[in-house]
């Protein structure tokens, strides 16, 4: 539950950053969304191969997981607050 929440707090302000600067947030919401999920699961996949986790101890490998997850959307964060404003050019 509190992934949900954190991804969608993630998501409220990459629109509102995004809103701001003219440009369309939905790229930058769908690369926060696969890149959340896609590391997470990744980790999870090598975790399992590589250590031979059974389901019991999958907690251990969830924690980094989800931190990671949460890392790569405030990169993406900030990539977008670093993005030049889009201002529109009316040629006459």
């Amino acid at each position: 539950m509190l992934e949900i929440l954190a991804l969608s707090f993630f998501i409220k302000k990459i629109k509102k950053i995004a809103e701001e600067k003219g440009i369309k947030p939905g790229k930058w919401i769908a690369a926060t969304v696969i890149s959340w999920f896609g590391l997470e699961i990744l980790i999870f996949v090598i975790a399992l191969t590589v250590f031979g986790l059974d389901s019991d101890e999958i907690l251990f490998v969830m924690f980094p997981a989800i931190i990671i997850a949460a890392l790569s959307a405030f990169l993406i964060l900030e990539l977008l607050k670093k993005q030049e404003p889009v201002t529109d050019v009316v040629e006459k």
